[in-house]
């Protein structure tokens, strides 16, 4: 069952769309994360469904109830909508403590005293914080004021909590820990969360389903992490998602060949899929962690190329390789890289492409004149 939906949403201001008629479910109980680059109006459509802005064109339902509507003139205001939302920047009062940052909202509600202050402190109690109830936020760590901010939520609405970017400014490590413990709080007390981001891997961290959005306010693609990754549907989608590398091939009778400055290179052992209606000119894509590095050898697999530049970083080499004039990413594990043999900065290495994908080329891009 929905909690939300919205239908054919377009917002406009002037002669600029910033979101054109988007439709989206949101499942109650679900984790959902919307995600994409800057100015794709993502935030945009989370200020539409908590009623901060009006729409330009469609409908947002929020339990079967219309609460915006320009066609049918309405417009339910931001506090009837019973929606809880964590802003990026908390957004906690820094003259209150965290028990009465929590409880504000609910005396504004008129809900009962003995009331606000049992759900106060069960949201707490659900967020850990009931130890720090007297304490100022200037007491707390960015964490812990991005809990305050979530147990706030939480008692503004049991159903449905809204949250744009609120972890983006915690170091690395808090980040990922946060990105659990949202994930986790979701599944134990069954909230509907909507997740506003630009950051992919909390995104896959945290969702059940992602929307990615592109820069003309529309969906891209919607679906599992898993799905979305492992099958984007299309170039921009790959992209998005994490690092990426696209080398220029053409299609010859079902072999590829590089464009490179010496001429075509015919990449062998290469496994992809080549869609039938594909043109001659297409683009190679690979992620990092699925091209191998190996020095030269007579019984090297691959094409040749030369490697540019070798980082150590514990974990894992990271590798810029130069292949016929094209600069390629390489991550790899270090004991398999270890085991193969580091090929040193300046050397010929053998590249191969894992699990590679193709995309169209547009036929006009110069790369192709090389």
């Amino acid at each position: 069952m929905a909690i939300v939906s919205m239908r054919d949403i377009t917002v406009q201001y002037g002669k600029n769309t910033v979101i054109d008629g988007l439709s989206l479910d949101v499942d109650q109980g679900e984790n959902l994360a919307i995600v994409g680059p800057s100015s794709c109006g993502k935030t945009t459509l989370m200020r539409a469904l908590c009623g901060f802005i009006k729409i330009s064109r469609g409908e947002i339902l929020i339990k079967d109830t219309v609460v915006s509507s320009p066609s049918r003139r309405i417009m339910i205001a931001p506090e009837k909508r019973n929606i809880g939302v964590v802003f990026q920047d908390y957004a906690v009062w820094p003259h209150l403590t965290v028990f009465e940052n929590i409880v504000y909202p609910m005396r504004k509600r008129k809900v009962p005293k003995e009331e606000a202050k049992e759900r106060a402190l069960a949201a707490m109690a659900q967020v850990k914080m009931q130890d720090f109830a007297e304490r100022l936020p200037s007491q707390l760590s960015g964490g812990q004021q991005q809990r305050v901010a979530l147990a706030r939520a939480l008692v503004s609405s049991s159903e449905l909590i809204v949250l744009d970017e609120p972890i983006t400014n915690l170091d690395a490590k808090l980040r990922e820990e946060m990105a659990y413990e949202i994930r986790n709080l979701q599944e134990t007390i069954g909230v509907t969360v909507i997740y506003i981001t630009h950051d992919q891997e909390t995104a896959m961290t945290i969702s059940d389903r992602m929307v990615i959005m592109d820069r003309r306010g529309a969906i891209r693609q919607l679906g599992t992490p898993e799905d979305i990754w492992n099958h984007p549907n299309d170039r921009e989608v790959y992209a998005f998602l994490g690092v990426s590398n696209f080398l220029p091939v053409t299609n010859e009778k079902g072999s590829l060949h590089l464009v490179s400055t010496s001429g075509k290179r015919k990449l062998e052992n290469l496994e992809v899929d080549i869609p039938h209606e594909f043109g001659s000119n297409l683009l190679l894509a690979s992620r990092p962690t699925n091209i191998r590095v190996s020095p030269l050898s007579d019984s090297s697999i691959g094409i040749e190329g030369t490697v540019e530049r070798v980082t150590y970083l514990g974990h894992q080499f990271d590798y810029f390789v130069n292949v016929g004039g094209h600069t390629v990413r390489v991550q790899e594990d270090s004991l398999e890289a270890f085991g193969r043999g580091v090929p040193a900065e300046g050397s010929p290495c053998a590249v191969e492409f894992l699990s590679p994908a193709v995309y169209e080329a547009d036929p006009r891009d110069p790369v192709f004149d090389l």
